[in-house]
């Protein structure tokens, strides 16, 4: 299984804005690995169980529960208690998050990316169908449901994956036309 992550995958597999991510990394709470803002599979269970939380901490008490988290993950406990009343079951999250990461990876494997289909688009197999145009409906509010009676040959996990794979997808290529140099005559 990948380890590390971009703040765009860790943002798309924990349903976090990107700028979340960067925030993190930005004030230290998360320490990068090499490459500089990749990030490791400990700050995917810090970030998910800062979501499922839903409470917001200062960042010096966010740096603390990170450290203290990967302490415990070092050390391979079930748990982190914080406080009397309150604990995270690191053995859940990392156990989810490690088969959603698993079931993704699979169901990409079989995505279908060919030059003379879709203009090398990437499309479910069998199909003219591309991935960005399911995760794009869902974005737009879409229900699932509606979207199965289009499209009856799509998977549940197609339906599941597809706005994951497009939200990692778009934040890269917009991250690559930032890097792209411009021609000073074009703007």
């Amino acid at each position: 299984m990948q380890t590390i992550f971009t703040p765009n995958e860790a943002a798309a597999f924990v349903q976090l804005a990107t700028k979340r991510i960067y925030k993190e990394l930005e004030f230290k709470v998360i320490s990068p690995v090499s490459p500089r803002t990749h990030i490791p599979f400990a700050a995917l269970i810090y970030l998910q169980a800062l979501k499922d939380v839903n409470f917001e901490f200062s960042v010096e008490n966010r740096a603390l529960l990170y450290k203290r988290l990967v302490e415990a993950l070092e050390q391979s406990l079930p748990t982190l208690e914080i406080g009397n009343y309150f604990e995270l079951k690191l053995n859940l999250i990392k156990t989810e998050l490690s088969e959603l990461i698993t079931r993704f990876t699979l169901w990409k494997k079989q995505l279908v990316s060919e030059p003379n289909i879709m203009g090398g688009e990437t499309v479910f197999p069998g199909s003219r169908l591309t991935v960005r145009h399911i995760g794009e409906m869902l974005f737009r509010g879409e229900s699932p449901e509606v979207i199965r009676e289009d499209y009856p040959y799509l998977s549940s996990e197609d339906i599941e994956f597809a706005p994951i794979y497009v939200n990692v997808q778009h934040i890269q290529t917009l991250d690559a036309r930032k890097s792209t140099p411009r021609n000073k005559f074009l703007g």
